[in-house]
């Protein structure tokens, strides 16, 4: 095969079989590597990432706490009226939700048994479509981002 720039190559047919060969740089020599064995004993997934309709929670009701389900969801609060979201705990690090006002009503998130914190230490909406992001980077300690307000 002639030179050709990576960018240049058509994209190839997926999903992949497993028997495509790459070459790899292993030490200082360039070898050949088929895909199977590239990722041979490796979890590839791509799915966490990929957010689906069944991603989104839709929570009309005023009160909500968090369990292992919503793990990487959306949850979408239409209520008309303030909502809370209460952290729980032993929902382990790792976990994160990112939570929507979608209705007229505040959504603010509260610690519950759980360490809740924030930069400004604000932990509400600040309005219609605003956006928290809840992250753990410990076991029972949240991290509250976004367009939090009073």
């Amino acid at each position: 095969m002639a030179d050709v720039k990576i960018s240049a190559l058509p994209a190839s047919t997926t999903p992949l079989a497993g028997t495509e060969v790459l070459p790899i740089v292993q030490g200082t020599t360039t070898k050949q590597v088929s895909v199977a064995n590239l990722t041979a004993g490796r979890t590839v997934a791509s799915a966490g990432y990929q957010l689906g309709s069944t991603g989104i929670i839709t929570e009309s009701t005023t009160s909500r706490t968090l369990s292992a389900a919503d793990n990487g969801k959306v949850i979408y609060c239409t209520n008309g009226s303030a909502t809370t979201i209460t952290c729980a705990a032993s929902l382990g690090a790792g976990f994160s939700v990112t939570i929507v006002q979608g209705g007229a009503g505040k959504v603010t998130v509260a610690a519950g048994a759980a360490t809740l914190v924030s930069y400004s230490s604000l932990f509400s909406t600040m309005g219609q479509y605003a956006v928290i992001s809840l992250i753990s980077p410990v076991a029972d300690t949240f991290l509250a981002a976004g367009n939090l307000g009073v």
